[in-house]
């Protein structure tokens, strides 16, 4: 019994002692500049995405809290301006948008509602067109956080802080390349909430990779399905696409 009870010490002390190795000789990460090269070449690289100057997508939005499915339009172009416009069947039309320094909210009533300093400070760096290709520009700080399992894959968490703005987690699946998900801070209803947002479907259009289903998970009460059936590049009337229309 004794030498069975030394035994099982010893073998304790052993694990704890390969635990602690383990622990201070940790499997070797990518660097924060190899995960963003490979995403910019898994999106199809820099010169096909410098093509490409605006994009109209189009499809629907599943609204969880009503189980409504309605229409859904979602414009971009450079530098930074963007625009999401909902058709609510027997309401009329909802439109948000950012149109490059201002940004609102039009809703069905006719009210206009004007964006806060918070929400134009994210804005600016949300609605780069260029985004994946300008991280270091639009964040100084970035940091990878580690690894995580997301829906049963591999992920790098990398966490990204704007000198202004509230910090973002990117999600890069450690064997696309590809962002799989954001996890950042917002106000909503006059509270601090936090969202969490998941891409999915990616598919070529034009020689650039383009996620189809975008996932709102959090915060709940706000969460949302977009699946996008078709997308245009480079359309040339844009004119109306980030001008108020009330």
């Amino acid at each position: 019994m004794t030498t069975i009870r030394h035994f099982v010490i010893a073998s304790v002390g052993l694990a704890v002692l390969a635990s602690i190795a383990l622990a201070e000789a940790p499997a070797k990460l990518p660097s924060v500049d190899v995960i963003l090269e490979r995403n910019i070449k898994a999106l199809g690289g820099e010169k096909a995405m410098r093509k490409l100057e605006n994009r109209e997508a189009r499809g629907k939005i599943r609204l969880e809290a009503f189980g409504a499915e309605i229409p859904v339009v979602l414009r971009h172009a450079a530098p930074n301006k963007e625009a999401m416009e909902l058709t609510i069947e027997g309401l009329g039309t909802v439109r948000d948008v950012f149109a490059g320094k201002k940004g609102w909210t039009e809703t069905p009533d006719g009210r206009v509602i004007e964006k806060n300093e918070r929400e134009l400070v994210n804005k600016k760096i949300d609605a780069d067109f260029y985004a994946y290709l300008n991280f270091k520009k639009n964040y100084p700080k970035i940091e990878l956080q580690g690894v995580e399992e997301v829906g049963g894959k591999k992920m790098f968490a990398v966490k990204m802080t704007p000198q202004k703005g509230d910090a973002d987690t990117f999600y890069f699946d450690a064997a696309t390349g590809l962002v799989t998900g954001i996890a950042s801070a917002a106000e909503m209803q006059g509270r601090e909430v936090k969202t969490r947002v998941f891409f999915r479907g990616y598919k070529t259009v034009d020689g650039v990779r383009i996620p189809h289903t975008l996932e709102l998970k959090e915060p709940s009460f706000a969460a949302f399905t977009i699946r996008i059936k078709t997308v245009m590049h480079n359309v040339n009337d844009t004119a109306d696409w980030f001008r108020k229309t009330k």
